[in-house]
């Protein structure tokens, strides 16, 4: 215990608090980046065919990568992207 002396007269102080520990977060997956090297037109190109089907290039990608590989006879399903 802490002891504060005041002209004479000892007052007991309490403790510090300590700080609560934050409990620790749940691991993510880690996600791994893909990329495509292209030209500026043809980063165009896949941009606006992703516009074309009312959602983004990841989602597009992923979409037609799923498509092609059953065309190929690979029939083990795609796991979750991200």
């Amino acid at each position: 215990m802490l002891h504060l002396e005041i002209e004479g007269d000892v007052q007991t102080m309490p403790p510090p608090k300590r700080k609560a520990r934050a409990s620790s977060p749940k691991p993510k997956r880690s996600a791994k980046q893909i990329g495509i090297a292209s030209t500026p037109e043809w980063a165009d190109w896949v941009r606006e065919g992703a516009e074309f089907c009312r959602t983004d290039v990841a989602k597009m990608v992923d979409q037609a990568l799923v498509d092609y590989l059953r065309s190929k006879g690979f029939i083990k399903p795609a796991p979750p992207r991200v």
